[in-house]
């Protein structure tokens, strides 16, 4: 495929557009406010804690576990 066949090349060969003076005010202007998330959509902060415990006391299981592996085929050597 040729380089100019490439649309993505072709959109990086144009010049970039000029904001307008002010677009940004214009535009944070008409946001007259951002919707707050209700107090029951977020999960509960200690189930959150508590998901992270069970996890890492999982991850905590299964290196002991590679360890002890490990060191019974080192005792059985």
């Amino acid at each position: 495929m040729a380089q100019h066949d490439d649309p993505l090349e072709r959109l990086l060969q144009l010049e970039p557009l000029d904001v307008p003076q002010g677009f940004s005010e214009r535009v944070m202007q008409r946001i007259t406010y951002l919707p707050l998330p209700a107090q029951g959509s977020q999960p509960l902060e200690w189930l959150q804690w508590l998901a992270l415990a069970g996890g890492a006391l999982a991850g905590i299981g299964q290196v002991l576990g590679f360890v002890f592996g490990i060191w019974m085929v080192s005792a059985a050597g």
